[in-house]
């Protein structure tokens, strides 16, 4: 009888107490604020929170699930963080966040600070916040379909970022939409993190990567960004599926590789950046399945960028479709017989493996001249120019890095063809005007009906 009541006792004591939901605001709720449900709230319990404006900091230390119904709109007081978690496995969802701290107390005032495991930070809007959501020291959280939206009046400087990973392995930042920050999403000594499905807009990186190894982007469009995603001082980073668009400034790029090594770029897209991608002291690299459209320079690569492999990509419609910067570079633009697409390309494909006969300069012989002499740029669409290009078209190329020796007939299956977006280069429109308009001032007419 006395080990049937030990037994029993012990089984009620290993038994799951089930959790509570408090509710705060509207009739019959427990708190009219959330920060005394917080404070009553036991392990594993539920605050539900009513539709209003609630202007409160607030502290999770133990392990809840703070829940918005209807949009409650949690203003912070303004002194620091908005939301500080430290218990692990909490999960907030549902509000509308504004009015952290500028900085004046803590330089990384956010919306949230995460410190702990296992979170999850879904559906939130953040709007006029220093920083969005600041990880630190913490593992395995899921930051996904929020919104957030910095204090786009300020120069980059003067803002925080929207999403900062530091020392903070094996996240997952997904489907969340970031604009007007300094940094959209920093990633710093974090690796393995995963950043899928984001849209991020007008900041000054749209992502920026560093010491963080084994990073996978995908699905991701960073657009109006003065660079795109700027990837420092990794290794084994995965860039696949994303798309980069209208990237530019006067350091603009859609995708800056620095130090980079062993990293795949894979079916991404491209357009009407400044420079697409470029390449500085990172080896060992392969782009495949890239569509290169409308930009000013596809690829600017830099000689101190070895042993780079480029094949089944598609060049279309760029100003310069490659600039080779200091000298001849160890790159190589094809693989297993296989090279790149270029829409400019007029060779013959006499053995029907969709591969030309005669090799691919990938950088023309003024282009050569601009990779180690930016200003000339300026001549680009000049006659000199176009002199300069028809004389070298005759000439053998030397295969100093800068040959597609087996260039693609046909292009590769990587999506439909481009058309030239809105926003495309005003260079490309002066070179066009240039074709079209005599020195009168008048589009040239048609030759044939001038023979008649």
């Amino acid at each position: 009888m006395r080990r049937t009541l030990l037994l029993a006792c012990a089984l009620l004591a290993a038994a799951p107490i089930s959790a509570r939901t408090w509710r705060v605001g509207g009739p019959g709720a427990d708190f009219p604020l959330i920060a005394p449900a917080v404070a009553a709230a036991a392990p594993g319990d539920v605050i539900e929170v009513s539709a209003g404006v609630y202007r409160e900091d607030l502290v999770l230390s133990r392990t809840v699930a703070l829940v918005g119904h209807g949009r409650p709109r949690l203003f912070g007081t303004g002194l620091g963080t908005v939301i500080d978690i430290q218990a692990p496995g909490c999960e907030v969802r549902g509000f509308d966040i504004e009015g952290s701290g500028e900085g004046q107390t803590n330089r990384m005032d956010a919306a949230f600070h995460v410190a702990s495991n296992g979170n999850r930070i879904v559906d939130n809007r953040i709007e006029r916040v220093f920083y969005g959501i600041v990880v630190e020291g913490a593992s395995r959280n899921e930051i996904a379909e929020n919104s957030i939206t910095g204090l786009e009046e300020r120069s980059f400087g003067r803002r925080g970022d929207g999403l900062y990973f530091y020392r903070s392995p094996g996240n997952l930042a997904r489907d969340n939409r970031i604009a007007g920050m300094k940094d959209a999403i920093y990633v710093q000594y974090s690796p393995g993190c995963r950043e899928i499905g984001n849209t991020v807009e007008r900041s000054r990186y749209g992502l920026h990567d560093m010491f963080s190894d084994g990073q996978e982007l995908s699905g991701n469009v960073f657009r109006g960004c003065s660079v795109g995603a700027n990837i420092m001082n990794c290794r084994k980073v995965e860039i696949r599926g994303n798309r980069f668009v209208s990237n530019r400034g006067v350091a603009s790029a859609g995708l800056s590789f620095k130090e980079c090594d062993e990293s795949r770029v894979e079916d991404n897209e491209f357009s009407d950046d400044g420079r697409a991608v470029q390449i500085e002291g990172a080896s060992r690299n392969r782009f495949s399945g890239n569509r290169f459209l409308f930009n000013d320079t596809a690829i600017e690569l830099f000689a101190s960028a070895e042993e780079n492999v480029f094949t089944e990509n598609a060049f279309d419609g760029n100003l310069t479709p490659v600039v080779i910067s200091g000298g001849s570079s160890s790159t190589r633009w094809s693989e297993a017989g296989r090279g790149n697409w270029w829409s400019g390309y007029r060779g013959l494909d006499f053995e029907g493996r969709g591969v030309g006969r005669e090799p691919q300069p990938v950088a023309s012989a003024f282009a050569r001249i601009e990779g180690n002499n930016p200003a000339a740029r300026l001549f680009l669409a000049s006659p000199a120019a176009s002199a300069l290009d028809f004389a070298a078209s005759s000439v053998v190329p030397e295969d100093d890095g800068g040959v597609d020796r087996a260039p693609l007939v046909r292009r590769p299956g990587v999506g439909r063809r481009g058309r030239r977006p809105a926003g495309a280069s005003a260079l490309v429109a002066l070179a066009l005007a240039g074709m079209l308009l005599p020195r009168g001032g008048r589009v040239r007419p048609d030759r044939r009906r001038r023979s008649r």
